[in-house]
């Protein structure tokens, strides 16, 4: 060991005993020996990840785990990295192009004046830098860029795009791993989404048609391109796409989205030079805060005024429920009569269906109204106590054609002659619609009438074979007919009801989702009445009204021209639910059923103007016009960590307090009622106490009556604690 350390030493003096100039050259060899060693092991690790297969050719400016592009599997995945655990996934239809970009920056990928921004609640943050995480090229031209933003919550833009019109972009989610809500009102309205089944098909408002209802559901009057979860995550599409939406379509557990220029998005030759699909995925840790974040930013629009406080507190009357296609004077008088002998309270009376001269003028047939004006105005002075408004029903139909939507047939196309059209206002022009609000403005003063009820505007009934819109306007898309509809009904005030809507909420006041049909299931039956509430409500609708207690009987027999009554117990069930409501509507009256029902309506509707309306609806109306909140509100909007509130479709609460367990099917006189975890429960019905948390089986509720529980701490130990 001496041996080996003085030879050591020996060595060391040697090299320092070196001349400067040698020493400084070993020192620049061994540094270039260094570099070298360096440069061959970076040029082994690129060739190496190089002779890799199946690799995404992805273009990453900046790193970020919460998307991530995974070839194998065709899918988008996002993450919340600080959980650690997936939140969406997305699948697609599309193959990575085999290629690998030369550039290594997203702002030659796709050009950046083409991408958009979605409406902003501050001006200021569309000066958002433009944060790119993926940038991909796929077959058939088609690009993909998923860029970041945060307006509140964490945000990610996914936007497809292709220069080919001809091709068609497909986008599903995975629904299986969460509770979905929102898009829009169905024919049959199941809560969550998860629970319906509607096929493939042009996201475009449309009329309820109770004779063509299959056991599949269609899209409604009122639709938003809005999903959100119970777990916090949010899909917002961007508005005028030619989209096709299915969701869960044969319980395939997926939220599909289709971008596409086929029937009936091809009825207008669009101007576009290019075919996308871009929607706004973005995550909180709860349902209820990426709601609140949403409204905050104004990515989702509220209505900011209430009806008049008459038309919340006490119930609207209308002729819709008994007659549409032979309305005349003796039914309208029939029923004030009634109204009056019974001594019910009113708001407004709606005289509904073709009650007019003809279509686009909407002055009453004086065949069928004699002296109208003069009826009007008895209606109005005659109930001195509380006068009685009224107001018609119109449609957005002309009577002059130069003031309709022009249609031309298809090129190679002789059918045009065949296709009957109706003179749909032309919203677009604004000769029409000047001369369209003067016409009803002179209805208005004329008549002394108070409000329409602005039904149509449906997207779907300007959609017609064979034929093409013939429009100057480059940015045509159907659903403008009906968002430009509502802006045309907002100009008459509160007191007016709008009968469908997209990206409409700003224009409406009370939406009109009515009239159901009168039976007990989710096909626009009493089932559907509580989905329907809390869907309208998310969607920024929050005054909604559910059309005439008790439904409408469409498809049954006439009975002396009128519509068959529903049958009692449904009216009576019906009546329930509608006292907690945003808005009610009678058109069968409770005298068709006996004194005891009359009663028990008067009864009902006194605790709505008594107890609901200054301790409940009141509160929950102004919050709605301030913050955009919903009235009728989920269980899982206030207790966000409840899974099981998630699935409850048959209660609802009313603003933030009242639970609302109504009976829903007949001949039932118990139910299962579930209470939200928390700590106490009181039974307002039977003045109990529970634990929340629990499911109360067989809960006994008679024909006349209605379950409702308020949190609660008992006084003291009782025995009526369970």
């Amino acid at each position: 060991m001496k041996e080996t350390l003085l030879d050591l030493e020996s060595e060391e003096k040697q090299i320092m005993g070196l001349p400067k100039r040698k020493l400084s050259k070993i020192i620049k060899i061994i540094i270039l020996i260094i570099l070298l060693v360096i440069f061959l092991i970076v040029i082994t690790t690129f060739s190496w990840r190089g002779s890799l297969k199946n690799v995404p050719t992805i273009i990453l400016t900046e790193k970020d785990e919460s998307v991530v592009l995974d070839e194998n599997t065709e899918m988008l995945i996002f993450n919340d990295p600080d959980l650690d655990e997936k939140y969406l996934s997305i699948s697609f239809q599309h193959k990575l192009q085999n290629s690998r970009f030369k550039t290594t920056s997203c702002d030659d990928f796709i050009d950046k004046s083409k991408l958009g921004q979605f409406k902003h609640k501050d001006p200021d943050d569309l000066k958002l830098e433009w944060k790119p995480t993926i940038c991909q090229m796929f077959e058939n031209d088609i690009k993909l860029a998923v860029y970041e933003d945060h307006v509140g919550i964490k945000c990610h833009t996914v936007h497809w795009i292709s220069e080919n019109k001809d091709s068609e972009i497909v986008n599903c989610l995975d629904i299986s791993d969460d509770n979905w809500y929102g898009g829009g009102g169905l024919s049959i309205q199941r809560w969550p989404l998860n629970r319906v089944n509607v096929p493939l098909q042009p996201y475009i408002t449309r009329r309820f048609t109770p004779e063509t209802q299959t056991d599949e559901a269609n899209f409604d009057s009122f639709i938003e391109p809005f999903f959100i979860s119970a777990k916090g995550t949010v899909i917002l599409v961007e508005p005028y796409l030619p989209l096709f939406v299915s969701i869960n379509h044969n319980s395939n557990k997926k939220l599909c989205f289709k971008s596409s220029y086929q029937n009936p998005y091809n009825l207008h030759e669009s101007k576009a030079d290019n075919i996308s699909l871009k929607y706004k995925v973005c995550h909180d840790r709860r349902g209820r805060a990426a709601h609140w974040h949403f409204l905050e930013w104004k990515a989702l629009d509220h209505s900011t005024v209430a009806p008049p406080s008459e038309m919340l507190i006490k119930p609207i009357w209308s002729t819709r429920g008994i007659n549409t296609d032979n309305i005349k004077q003796s039914t309208v008088l029939s029923l004030v009569k009634n109204i009056k002998d019974s001594d019910l309270p009113y708001s407004q009376l709606f005289i509904d269906g073709n009650y007019s001269k003809s279509m686009g003028n909407f002055y009453f047939n004086e065949n069928t109204f004699r002296n109208s004006h003069q009826l009007i105005m008895e209606f109005r002075s005659d109930l001195v106590s509380d006068k009685l408004q009224v107001g018609t029903e119109v449609f957005p139909f002309v009577s002059e054609t130069k003031f309709a939507l022009q249609f031309k047939p298809r090129q190679n196309s002789n059918t045009y002659g065949n296709v009957s059209l109706p003179l749909h206002l032309n919203v677009f022009n604004k000769e029409a619609v000047t001369w369209y609000n003067k016409h009803l403005k002179s209805v208005y003063k004329e008549l002394t009438t108070r409000g329409f009820r602005f039904s149509g505007g449906h997207a779907f009934d300007i959609v017609q074979e064979d034929v093409h819109l013939n429009l100057q306007n480059s940015t045509f898309h159907l659903n403008k007919f009906t968002n430009h509809y509502a802006a045309i009904a907002s100009l008459f005030g509160e007191h007016c009801l709008i009968g469908s809507g997209y990206k409409s909420q700003n224009y409406t006041v009370i939406a009109d989702a009515g009239p159901m049909l009168a039976s007990w299931n989710h096909k626009k039956g009493l089932q559907s009445i509580i989905p329907t509430t809390l869907t309208y409500g998310l969607m920024g609708y929050p005054f909604v009204l559910t059309g005439p207690i008790g439904g409408v009987d469409m498809l049954g027999k006439l009975f002396n021209g009128n519509f068959p009554p529903p049958e009692k117990e449904l009216f009576i069930r019906w009546l329930q639910i509608a006292v907690f409501l945003p808005v009610m509507e009678f058109s069968s009256g409770p005298w068709l059923y006996g004194e005891e029902v009359v009663n028990y309506t008067k009864k009902m509707l006194e605790y709505r103007q008594s107890v609901l309306w200054p301790k409940y609806l009141d509160p929950a109306s102004s919050e709605a016009t301030e913050v955009g909140t919903p009235i009728a509100r989920p269980l899982w909007y206030i207790f966000p960590d409840d899974k099981t509130a998630q699935f409850i479709d048959c209660e609802f609460f009313l603003g933030n307090s009242l639970l609302v367990a109504p009976v829903l099917y007949a001949n039932a006189r118990h139910r299962d009622i579930y209470l939200p975890d928390a700590p106490w429960w009181r039974d307002q019905l039977h003045d109990q106490y529970y634990t929340g948390g629990q499911w109360l089986r067989n809960f006994p509720v008679d024909l006349y009556e209605i379950a409702t529980f308020v949190q609660e701490r008992p006084q003291k130990k009782t025995e009526n604690l369970k």
